[in-house]
């Protein structure tokens, strides 16, 4: 399922440039500042299991190309529900160009519920990963990203075989917008 997302971004991005200004990709300079804003909602959804992870996050660049933010964000489906409320930091690789690779890092602190496996605890969730923003103006980007994640208590459900475990690997696609 994960595959047929992946091709979904990748038609986004390569559509979207549509939507870049007249001077074409090369015109395009990424606003990504210092003191610039920037405003990002990503996630997935899953339709036929009926699951939602969408993250919302506000954040500021402290230093050209370094952002830190605020992160909220809700995963639910029929079975599980999860809330998180964090922070995290950003480094973006400009490289002259309107894709701009970045790392990033987080920690969070996460409220789950699970029916089938018992679960309704509270842990931290740290966060590690990377990803690929291709802009399409100087101040709006469509991104995909991969984040490892790992909390403090078992509170990750397996799709596969329906047990508890630490840590995840998510793809999230997302949007964002950088204002001043």
């Amino acid at each position: 399922m994960s595959k047929k997302w992946c091709v979904y971004a990748v038609a986004a991005m390569v559509a979207g440039s549509a939507f870049a200004d007249e001077s074409g990709a090369s015109g395009i300079s990424p606003n990504l500042d210092r003191g610039t804003k920037v405003l990002e909602g990503a996630g997935y959804a899953n339709v036929m299991a009926d699951e939602i992870n969408f993250q919302l996050s506000y954040g500021m660049l402290v230093a050209d190309g370094l952002e830190v933010g605020l992160v909220a964000g809700l995963r639910d489906s029929d079975q599980y529900m999860s809330t998180e409320l964090g922070i995290r930091a950003e480094y973006n690789l400009v490289l002259g160009s309107a894709f701009v690779p970045f790392l990033g890092a987080g920690l969070s602190w996460a409220s789950v519920e699970a029916d089938p496996s018992d679960i309704d605890t509270n842990a931290a969730v740290f966060s590690a990963g990377a990803g690929v923003k291709y802009f399409l103006r100087d101040d709006v980007a469509l991104a995909v990203s991969g984040r490892y994640l790992f909390a403090t208590d078992d509170i990750f459900i397996d799709s596969d075989d329906g047990k508890a475990a630490a840590d995840e690997f998510q793809i999230l696609f997302g949007v964002r917008f950088y204002f001043d």
